[in-house]
């Protein structure tokens, strides 16, 4: 759990975190636009959206730990490939090709692995993966700005690649060789995962998946916006050079959130989780539009973040697990990433075009509305989960 908890730090510490803290130095080498870098990030995401399904497939087929260590070492490539790029379209390709590869190392491979090896016990590991996976903006916001500052940005990725190779990946490989089985054996041990809460019936399990579906990418739309600009909005707010300061506030928040989940999450349906995470981000983005003084409205917002995504990442893998059971669970993460990717993967792009046309006020009540949406389907779901019996 621990090593897992520490490949995850680095995943998203690398591959999402520090992107927007990375931008402007890439920019101003290569003459382009921000959002320039921000669309091909968003290409990069689409495009691994759209392959998320074959990809949760093969985890289950071969074992999420055999992909996720075959995807630190193409992580660690993609990222040398970045450091060393001498013009934007070669970035852009890298950058691309990277947003693929994050499939095999974050979340949703972490979580089918999760569930496969922990069974009835899955939804406890997942939180505690959370939990420590949640430091992963606390630790890289700083390190990548004094990275880039000290070192450049071409240094700074060289760094990240050696941490995919010679931290992650050792991990990965140690995680499966511990647990070899046969595919077949892992997913048969998986089966009998539902003690807690009874599954969905079948009848209502299709629509069930496209509503989950659907309000999972619209949060992921929003969260996906936060996650890379949050820094440059708390700037945009009035709060100058403590952003970052204020910023690093949500990784706290985050664990915060996950603590109480793992502490009282088993009395309850994952879906209350889910309705409290979908509620907070909304609510974290009108923050810096109400009448409030900008530190305490930063705070606000930052923490409300914090809160709703480090619950979103928990019911990623816990809620489809509870509504659907353990059997084919990669490739069920992965239909359900197609639907959030394609929403979310514009989200960095939207916003950052949005706040050059519309200006950080109405971007803001837009993507408030956005999260509004993603929370009204839940509490139908949780409507047509049987009572226990």
């Amino acid at each position: 759990m621990l090593a897992l908890g520490v490949t995850q730090v680095i995943g998203f510490g690398t591959l999402y975190y520090a992107f927007a803290l990375i931008v402007p130095a890439v920019a101003a080498e290569f003459s382009v636009r921000p959002s320039h870098l921000f669309a091909a990030f968003s290409v990069g995401l689409l495009l691994a959206g759209f392959l998320a399904p074959r990809i949760g497939r093969l985890m289950d087929d071969t074992g999420a730990p055999r992909i996720m260590a075959v995807g630190s070492v193409l992580a660690a490539a993609a990222l040398v490939a970045l450091a060393v790029a001498p013009n934007f379209a070669t970035f852009a390709i890298a950058l691309v090709v990277l947003e693929f590869i994050a499939l095999a190392v974050l979340y949703d491979a972490a979580f089918a692995s999760l569930a496969a090896i922990a069974g009835p016990d899955a939804r406890r590991q997942i939180t505690r993966l959370t939990l420590i996976a949640g430091f992963a903006s606390t630790l890289f916001w700083p390190l990548t700005e004094w990275l880039t500052e000290t070192a450049g940005w071409r240094a700074t990725y060289l760094c990240f690649a050696a941490m995919h190779l010679f931290v992650a990946f050792p991990l990965h490989f140690r995680m499966m060789r511990l647990h070899a089985p046969s595919p077949a054996a892992g997913r048969q041990e998986a089966l009998p995962e539902q003690p807690r809460f009874p599954l969905l019936p079948t009848a209502v399990a299709g629509r069930a998946f496209v509503f989950l579906a659907l309000s999972f990418a619209l949060s992921g739309l929003v969260i996906s916006a936060m996650g890379v600009h949050m820094v440059s909005t708390l700037e945009a707010s009035g709060l100058g050079e403590n952003a970052t300061a204020i910023a690093m506030m949500m990784g706290p928040a985050q664990v915060l959130s996950r603590i109480v989940e793992a502490v009282f999450g088993s009395r309850y349906h994952p879906l209350w989780t889910a309705i409290l995470s979908s509620a907070a981000l909304p609510l974290a983005m009108l923050m810096l539009v109400l009448p409030i003084p900008p530190l305490a409205a930063g705070i606000a917002f930052v923490v409300l973040s914090g809160m709703g995504q480090g619950l979103s990442s928990i019911v990623r893998g816990t809620v489809p697990l509870a509504l659907f059971g353990a059997q084919g669970f990669g490739g069920m993460l992965g239909r359900l990433a197609v639907v959030r990717t394609t929403l979310s993967a514009g989200a960095a792009f939207i916003f950052a075009l949005s706040v050059e046309r519309l200006g950080f006020g109405a971007t803001q009540i837009l993507f408030a509305a956005i999260g509004f949406l993603a929370l009204l389907p839940l509490p139908f779901l949780l409507a047509a989960v049987p009572r226990k019996i």
